[in-house]
């Protein structure tokens, strides 16, 4: 994360999630893109880094939002495909 002297930010980065999504669990690595804080909200992009679904979420691929208001809880939405 890269802040500028107005608190507004950049940033970039990689979370493990690990959990079910809907009959299926394992874990997988969801990558950021292009985020930015507007020092109020952060925003970035996400994509599933390919391959890196484990146990019954391998194959797993897709991209979506996180959307973090400043002192609140961040949200993920996520468009995604099971390849088996």
């Amino acid at each position: 994360m890269c802040y500028r002297p107005d608190q507004t930010a950049d940033f970039v980065g990689l979370q493990r999630i690990t959990g079910r999504l809907g009959e299926r669990s394992g874990s997988f690595i969801l990558r950021q893109e292009d985020g930015t804080f507007d020092g109020g909200e952060a925003r970035a992009r996400l994509s599933v880094v390919p391959s890196s679904g484990t146990g019954e979420l391998a194959g797993l691929r897709g991209e979506g939002e996180l959307v973090a208001p400043r002192g609140g809880e961040a949200s993920f939405t996520l468009d995604y495909q099971l390849v088996d």
